[in-house]
């Protein structure tokens, strides 16, 4: 009785770190769930090998969900983005009070704008900052009725480099294009506390506002297509994914290392 109090007790000490905001107290509250899993595999057999193995079920899984449905799927090699209607309220009912913190910031809406990726549909809004010649995108994911949000601040060369800013909470589902630098801020609290983690960025890159290269607000879901297509090409030179035919693509067996890899990572992280 005693070992099953224990168990129990971990269970809720681990729920109770998940219900503050806090990254440190979210990783507690993982190790907790680790912690009990082991333990609770070795009070069952006694034995702790088997404890291990219990354990190790957590990293197995993505594995299998990866291998069993992710490798099926097919997406479109070149994805339009185009003009498109926000999501309603139900489905994302902060998307007007932020869009009014963006542009109290100095931004200018250019565009609405989405494109779906099996079943994922993608829906982006984007700005446009004319005197610091940096585009901000605030984008939602909706999948089988879980939806999330992020947003981008984007900054180009002259080189086409591009330099990102981003809160996006998850590791990315493909390699990065040899031109992206991306600084990772997905604990910030504001949009203004997003903007000096870009301008931090910047300065460590040793990118200057006044070298940055303007762009047309008009034609920046246009660029933003072609950031996408350049990712396909790049990931297909590397052998994450492959033609599925001549209009689509599928994860290869390295892609599924690959994206197992992340799924990890994003565990270590939480």
């Amino acid at each position: 009785m005693s070992k099953f109090l224990l168990i129990v007790g971990l269970l809720v000490f681990a729920f109770a770190c998940r219900t503050f905001n806090n990254r440190y107290l979210a990783k507690a509250g993982w190790l907790t769930v680790l912690v009990a899993s082991y333990l609770s595999g070795y009070f069952i057999t006694g034995n702790h090998a088997w404890a291990w193995f219990g354990l190790s079920l957590w990293f197995l899984f993505p594995w299998v969900e990866i291998v069993g449905r992710v490798r099926k799927l097919r997406f479109p090699l070149r994805s339009e983005v185009k003009h498109r209607f926000p999501p309603s309220r139900e489905v994302f009912p902060d998307l007007d009070e932020i869009t009014t913190e963006v542009e109290e910031a100095g931004f200018e809406k250019a565009d609405d704008a989405g494109w779906k990726w099996e079943e994922t549909d993608h829906f982006v809004r984007i700005f446009y900052h004319q005197e610091k010649k940096l585009q901000a995108t605030i984008s939602i994911a909706q999948q089988e009725g879980f939806v999330f949000s992020h947003a981008n601040l984007t900054t180009r060369a002259a080189d086409g480099s591009a330099f990102v800013t981003t809160n996006y909470p998850f590791s990315f589902t493909m390699k990065l294009t040899p031109g992206q630098q991306v600084n990772r801020c997905d604990h910030v609290e504001t949009f203004h506390d997003m903007l000096e983690s870009h301008a931090e960025f910047l300065t460590k890159q040793g990118v200057k506002v006044e070298e940055a290269v303007a762009q047309d607000p008009d034609n920046l879901h246009a660029v933003m297509a072609d950031d996408l297509s350049k990712q396909v090409d790049h990931n297909l030179h590397e052998g994450v994914i492959i033609r599925a035919d001549d209009a689509h693509f599928r994860y290869s067996w390295r892609g599924c290392f690959f994206l197992w890899f992340q799924v990890l990572k994003d565990m270590i992280r939480v």
